[in-house]
């Protein structure tokens, strides 16, 4: 799902710290005067559109060719298991 800069509430664009100005969260942006912008830069507004997009976790999990889903397995360094994968 892609939200659109222009389909975010001013809440939402505000959740997140304007890159360009260094506004913090809640903050309005501000111009280089000081005073405040009317409306937010649009650097602030493109991060608060990727914030916004639901996390990887909402995605399918994979499957593999037998349509099982499949596993990542974490080895410590010095464990047997790692040695095998070693060549």
């Amino acid at each position: 799902m892609v939200v659109k800069t222009q389909e975010l509430t001013r809440k939402q664009i505000l959740s997140v710290p304007c890159p360009t100005c260094r506004a913090a969260i809640g903050k309005a942006c501000a111009l280089l005067t000081g005073a405040l912008r009317t409306e937010p830069h649009r650097d602030r507004k493109l991060s608060a559109a990727e914030a916004v997009e639901p996390s990887q976790s909402n995605r399918p999990q994979k499957r593999n060719f037998a349509g099982k889903p499949t596993q990542t397995v974490m080895l410590s360094h010095d464990s047997p298991e790692r040695a095998r994968f070693k060549a």
